[in-house]
């Protein structure tokens, strides 16, 4: 190689390698760099959370009213709190967009390092809408003076204090029965033994007359009253007439009051004959009747009907223990209907007398009215859909407690009634009734 290029090759290669060996050998200090990560806390603003809502209106916890309780429950994250104004004062309660002023109980349930929790119960809620929460910024301040944020909180409930519109209409249906339709401007309950056609309607098939009022629920629980109406019907007709010294023209029928005119005059008239039968599609013999009869003659003692000339007697007809049906001995023809009777004409008539002995009944004991049917009960034979519910008037008692499917009611064996209402209901149905006829008779009061 020529001496000179070798010369000028060696020396660019020394211009490369210096550099490289001047820093690592010619460096008079050597750094050692390391880097400490220092631990940093960020103190966060309190904070308010809601963990859960509960409502009292069980299976339609989305819908409350004024007589529900709705339960929240709260938790606070802040260790040092230095102001609490977590209550009634400061937090406000919409229905809607208007602010209302319910009942507030605000509970401490239990607190941990930088946890607080709360249960917050409202009641007494008025007006109609969307429930909301409001926790104002600053309620909750810590000891740096940082404050919570502003929340609103929608519960998802809707607050409804108007009770539903409805209204009724009665169709007739094939086999005389008559089906009734119940119409509400908004959803409603069901109702046990009501069809639903929709979420805002309520359907029946009715088998006989009836008139009775029944709740209509909605979903926040608000009720109004809905008569249910039926005239048509006449699948299963029950016929009555109770003679108490009035003429008698006509039978009524399902729960007509027997005998009105006794409590309209206000007399001392009492039953002493009643007589009763079963028309439509039931077994004439399903209706099982007993009475008690209180005579002048007193116990062992047998009279015959001035009308028909039926024994009765004093004491149970037929007895405690048995009933009368149409296939009796005691079936009459009144009206120009086969009846059964109870009782008979006859019981307070000046003059009558027993059967055997010459007992005749005075005048001035005549007159007071003393003697007559005093308790009574009625029952249907393998019927477990129907039942059927009687009332009696014993005047300057009134009207007594509906009793209903076997019961005896009487105000007691030597007060005799007036007046009567029987009706042959659905079992489903009784109990509204029941409670119809016990708390609105038109007439005096219960007893």
């Amino acid at each position: 190689m020529n001496k000179k290029l070798f010369i000028i090759l060696l020396f660019f290669l020394l211009l490369i390698l210096v550099p490289f060996f001047y820093q690592t050998s010619f460096s008079k200090y050597t750094f050692d760099y390391s880097l400490n990560a220092a631990k940093i806390l960020i103190d966060k603003k309190p904070e308010i959370h809601v963990l859960s809502v509960s409502n009292t209106n069980e299976g339609y916890e989305t819908y409350a009213n004024k007589t529900h309780q709705i339960t929240l429950a709260i938790k606070i994250i802040e260790k040092n709190i230095m102001i609490n104004h977590f209550n009634r004062d400061y937090i406000q309660i919409l229905v809607g967009e208007q602010s209302v002023s319910p009942i507030i109980d605000i509970q401490q349930i239990s607190k941990h390092d930088d946890e607080l929790l709360y249960s917050l119960s409202i009641s007494n809620l008025t007006g109609n809408g969307k429930l909301s929460i409001t926790f104002p910024e600053g309620i909750i301040q810590d000891n740096r003076g940082q404050k919570n944020s502003f929340l609103k909180f929608n519960t998802n409930i809707i607050i409804d204090n108007i009770s539903p519109q409805t209204s009724g209409e009665e169709i007739s249906v094939e086999n005389n029965q008559s089906q009734y339709l119940i119409h509400s401007n908004e959803p409603i309950r069901p109702i046990d033994d009501w069809e639903m056609p929709s979420t805002t309607s309520l359907s029946k098939v009715f088998s006989s007359p009836i008139y009775y009022p029944i709740p209509i629920i909605d979903y926040a629980g608000n009720v109004t009253q809905t008569f249910i109406d039926i005239k048509k019907a006449r699948n299963i007709m029950l016929y009555y007439a109770n003679y108490n010294g009035y003429t008698i023209s006509k039978f009524d029928s399902n729960g007509e009051i027997s005998g009105k005119q006794a409590i309209i005059d206000a007399t001392n008239y009492k039953s002493e004959m009643l007589v009763t039968y079963l028309d439509g599609n039931i077994d004439k013999n399903a209706l099982q009747v007993r009475a008690f009869d209180y005579t002048y003659w007193g116990e062992n003692t047998t009279a015959l009907c001035d009308y028909s000339e039926i024994k009765y007697q004093y004491g149970y007809s037929p007895s405690a223990s048995s009933w009368y049906d149409m296939s009796s001995n005691n079936v009459v023809r009144f009206l120009g209907k086969l009846s059964l009777q109870l009782g008979g004409q006859g019981h307070n008539a000046t003059g009558n007398s027993c059967m055997g002995i010459h007992k005749p009944i005075p005048q001035e004991i005549a007159s007071q009215n003393l003697y007559g049917l005093s308790g009574i009960a009625f029952k249907l034979k393998d019927f477990d859909t129907y039942s059927i519910i009687y009332q009696i008037y014993v005047p300057n008692v009134g009207w007594l407690k509906a009793a209903s499917d076997g019961e005896e009611t009487t105000y007691s064996h030597d007060k005799p009634f007036s007046a009567i209402r029987i009706n042959i209901v659905p079992s489903s149905e009784k109990q509204y009734i029941l409670k119809y006829w016990n708390t609105f008779i038109g007439t005096h009061s219960i007893h």
